[in-house]
């Protein structure tokens, strides 16, 4: 299967992303999202950077409330898989929720929409019920 010029470009787009997550730069993340971008993840108890969150600005809330509550030790992108404007990326993570100190160590997938270059969507398939006991 021959790979397009924007397929690549949108792998490296999400590539990228994971290094500035990495390095704390959230705003280069920022602009790479759409201006009607959407982000989220099943809505776990005690986790505000849990469930929706609408346009950059939710996503920069988002960024916020994860720093709040989380620090990790582990967050790993492991492999990433591309069909047209969608790309999956499957990994791990592992850290601690701040205010409990409670422990967490699981694998993740993370689903991208991209249109014209830009994340679109984001969903976060994780383990949610370990997350809530950590949270709990």
């Amino acid at each position: 299967m021959e790979t397009s010029i924007a397929t690549r470009s949108n792998l490296q787009i999400i590539q990228q992303a994971f290094n500035d997550f990495a390095k704390g730069n959230i705003p280069a993340i920022i602009d790479t999202l759409a201006e009607d971008v959407r982000w989220g993840s099943f809505k776990i108890p005690g986790a505000a950077m849990s469930g929706n969150f609408f346009g950059k600005e939710g996503v920069q809330e988002f960024f916020k409330h994860l720093d709040e509550q989380i620090r990790f030790s582990v967050f790993e992108p492991r492999e990433f898989i591309v069909q047209g404007d969608s790309i999956i990326v499957l990994g791990h993570q592992a850290g601690i929720v701040k205010s409990t100190g409670k422990s967490f160590d699981h694998d993740w997938c993370l689903s991208f929409k991209m249109k014209d270059s830009k994340v679109q969507s984001y969903f976060a398939f994780t383990d949610s019920y370990e997350q809530a006991k950590a949270f709990s």
